[in-house]
């Protein structure tokens, strides 16, 4: 009796191959996405931690040292390559005869360059009055 079907396993294992090659790419992708993701995150978490830092350093300054200065930016390598830029403004209101003065500060950590995938930018606004004496 001759056989009719040969060459049948060769397309089950082509298939089979083309399937397994589909699923790999797929799994590949997912991973990649999830990775990126995940570095998204801590890069957020990192610019928030950095844009605090900034409105902490700007409370002391206008809290202890009375000081506001328009806006200050630092970049220094403690920040892992965070920009940050403190922008203070200053009002004093009257309550019966004591000045009380007021800051409003905003603080703005910035990665990267603006437009490119690795660019996260954080603000973060507060404002302080001191203490009537």
């Amino acid at each position: 009796m001759i056989s009719l079907q040969k060459g049948f396993t060769l397309i089950a294992s082509i298939f089979l191959l083309v399937v397994v090659a589909a699923l790999v790419g797929y799994m590949t992708n997912i991973r990649v996405v999830q990775q990126t993701t995940l570095l998204y995150g801590v890069q957020g978490a990192r610019a928030i931690q950095a844009a605090r830092s900034g409105i902490e350093w700007g409370i002391y300054q206008s809290i202890v040292n009375a000081s506001c200065a328009g806006s200050t930016n630092f970049t220094d390598p403690a920040f892992a390559g965070f920009n940050i830029e403190v922008q203070c403004g200053q009002t004093t209101h009257i309550e019966g005869i004591t000045p009380i003065n007021t800051f409003q500060l905003t603080a703005i950590a910035s990665s990267g360059s603006y437009g490119s995938l690795d660019y996260v930018q954080r603000r973060i606004q507060a404002t302080v009055s001191q203490d009537p004496p």
